[in-house]
């Protein structure tokens, strides 16, 4: 198989060091695989997108080169990457989720009384210029920053999701301390962000250590992956949030009437 010439490049973690774990039976080489497999799946970095020689990689996470190299071999063997003698590794995972419609007014109904039910802690907030696949899909020019947001909600103290959202505003209200008081559903409709379609995706993967040790689990445990995209009047994308949810903690359930199941049958 071949992959375009391509300029992107995997961003890893700041620390990416600091997100593997010595004192877990899980061998390094399968941590990292792990953490890169998640971030592939997500959708970054995108089809075609060059992959850190085994030399950055073992650097980066502060690892031997065999151990770099057998975890780039394991992203090849579950066909995510494509490594070339002479080009080097990349991406050939397509992130493409298929969309499921469901009614719109039902799904927000829903996703008032969750946040109205349950506690979040805000982890991150600012306004981030975000990677080129992120800033496609809202059709940004380069530079251009979104409202980015980190966050772990819980029910009665128990952690369940772990939250990361990119809006398209920068209106001063919207901020992490509305965030961790108030559901982004109120903050949008009090900044006037009308969601006309929203489309959601579900995937499984497996939690690297930053995820693990906020839902407090092992890391490469599989979690729930939900991906929801919403949209305003006009059909423009306004925000896009990616949520893995602990999978003993929470499930996700849809009731589907006849006239829905007709498409998929």
């Amino acid at each position: 198989m071949s992959v375009p010439d391509s300029v992107a490049v995997l961003q890893l973690p700041s620390t990416p060091r600091d997100l593997l774990r010595a004192d877990l039976p899980l061998p390094l080489y399968h941590q990292i695989f792990n953490i890169l497999r998640t971030k592939i799946l997500a959708g970054d970095p995108v089809y075609g997108a060059q992959m850190p020689t085994e030399f950055g990689l073992a650097d980066a996470f502060g690892v031997s080169r065999i151990t770099a190299k057998r975890a780039l071999d394991e992203l090849a063997n579950a066909g995510l990457v494509e490594r070339q003698r002479g080009r080097g590794t990349h991406v050939i995972h397509r992130a493409e989720p298929m969309a499921m419609h469901v009614p719109l007014v039902g799904l927000l109904e829903n996703l008032h009384i969750l946040a109205e039910s349950t506690e979040v802690q805000v982890i991150e907030f600012g306004q981030v210029v975000p990677p080129a696949p992120i800033r496609e899909m809202f059709g940004l020019a380069p530079g251009e920053p979104l409202a980015r947001a980190v966050r772990v909600r819980s029910h009665h103290g128990t952690p369940f999701g772990y939250y990361t959202s990119w809006t398209l505003t920068h209106h001063e209200d919207f901020n992490a301390q509305a965030l961790a008081s108030t559901s982004r559903l109120k903050l949008f409709e009090r900044l006037g962000i009308r969601l006309k379609q929203v489309r959601q995706s579900l995937s499984a993967v497996n939690a690297d250590a930053m995820v693990a040790m906020h839902l407090q689990m092992e890391p490469g445990s599989a979690v729930l992956a939900l991906e929801r995209r919403s949209y305003d009047e006009s059909g423009r994308l306004v925000d896009l949030l990616n949520i893995l949810y602990h999978p003993e903690q929470f499930s996700y359930q849809m009731t589907l009437d006849p006239d829905d199941l007709a498409p998929v049958i």
